[in-house]
């Protein structure tokens, strides 16, 4: 790992999904996963245990703490680390929630690859701890 190397954790109850999403970002250059959770309480236990990415790719739907709860949650206890919610909803009610909650991006499931690559960027170069989810929306 170089210090260039954007640290990033993956959260989805989907098993396919997060090692589909998992696979993808390993083809980035310069991006690495450390690990996956199935949910929101697995992924800030650990946390804990000292992996600490610098983005989260999040669902926003799992069971036990669900992304919202979970963004709640590392605001206060993490808050250098940012945050991407995915999901397959685009109401924006929701999204712009999630951006007073704390999220730093959304994308929709259905995203393509390079939209993921340039959400991951924006999020991990940014000098702000919560930039505008705007610049993420397409």
């Amino acid at each position: 790992m170089t210090p260039a190397t954007i640290r990033l954790a993956v959260a989805d109850d989907h098993i396919l999904f997060r090692k589909g999403l998992r696979a993808l970002i390993s083809g980035f250059p310069g991006m690495e996963v450390l690990f996956e959770a199935g949910d929101g309480e697995e992924l800030l236990h650990r946390l804990d245990q000292g992996n600490l990415p610098e983005v989260i790719l999040m669902d926003l739907q799992m069971p036990n703490l669900d992304g919202l709860q979970t963004v709640r949650l590392l605001r206060a206890q993490y808050p250098r680390i940012r945050v991407i919610i995915i999901s397959m909803h685009d109401e924006p009610e929701l999204i712009e929630s999630l951006k007073v909650e704390g999220a730093h991006g959304y994308l929709l499931k259905n995203a393509s690859p390079e939209e993921v690559r340039g959400a991951i960027l924006a999020a991990a170069n940014t000098g702000e701890t919560r930039p505008a989810l705007s610049a993420q929306l397409s």
